[in-house]
């Protein structure tokens, strides 16, 4: 039995991504192989996005739906018919904390007969923020918050002008609310396709200067993760 384990702001970790190269099962190959390694190297261990599932004999698990991600240790076979991409992250580094929330519609549907108000529940809407502590060289780089939500102006010392222009698409979002790599313990993060929206920047007197940004679901709908760390303990 696992011991219970009363979580801190400090276990939290937060990774955006873009998905690779798509991968095809041959119910032979191992992730670590179709990822470019040899069997057992670690090469495709990480998060991979399923973008097919084989009409039978599925290596993904009953329930998972394509789009969904699936946190691998690079030893699984995909079954002929299988496809996925692997999922390479960056830890927003300048990020110092991250929330996500999902609400509700109430409808009431009350009738005379009814002596207490009825309900009924529409579709869930879930939306988030990102809270940041602008760091020059983190935030204000073309992979960073400020290059993923608006035109990004630089030059060097040299005099070299680049300017960077937002793709406007979804990005991967791995939000930790317990992120390790010990053998034996336990990580927890939800997974989501996300837009980032609504930023806000500003400097204020005497105070760290933030830059934060919403965002709102696209594509999939967001999925909770459970996961036992396998490997050697330390």
């Amino acid at each position: 039995m696992k011991d219970e384990l009363e979580l801190i702001g400090d276990d939290c970790a937060l990774y955006t991504g873009n998905a690779g190269e798509e991968k095809s099962g041959d119910a032979d190959k191992t992730l670590d192989e179709l990822a470019g390694g040899t069997e057992g190297s670690g090469k495709g261990k990480g998060i991979w996005i399923i973008t097919a599932i084989a009409a039978s004999s599925s290596f993904w698990p009953e329930g998972m739906k394509v789009g969904e991600a699936y946190p691998a240790l690079g030893t699984e076979v995909l079954a002929s018919g299988d496809k996925a991409k692997k999922l390479t992250v960056t830890e927003v580094a300048d990020a110092s904390g991250w929330s996500f929330s999902i609400t509700r519609d109430k409808i009431e549907t009350t009738r005379l007969k009814h002596t207490f108000k009825k309900y009924r529940y529409g579709k869930k809407d879930g939306s988030g923020s990102i809270k940041s502590i602008f760091t020059q060289g983190v935030t204000d780089q073309a992979d960073g918050l400020v290059g993923n939500t608006m035109k990004l102006f630089t030059r060097d010392a040299d005099g070299t002008v680049t300017v960077h222009i937002p793709e406007d698409k979804s990005l991967y979002f791995v939000g930790y609310v317990r992120k390790t790599e010990v053998a034996g313990e336990v990580e927890d993060f939800m997974f989501a396709e996300i837009r980032l929206s609504n930023i806000t920047l500003g400097g204020d007197t005497g105070s760290a200067q933030s830059y934060d940004s919403e965002f709102s679901l696209t594509g999939i709908d967001p999925v909770f993760y459970s996961v036992d760390v396998v490997g050697d303990a330390a």
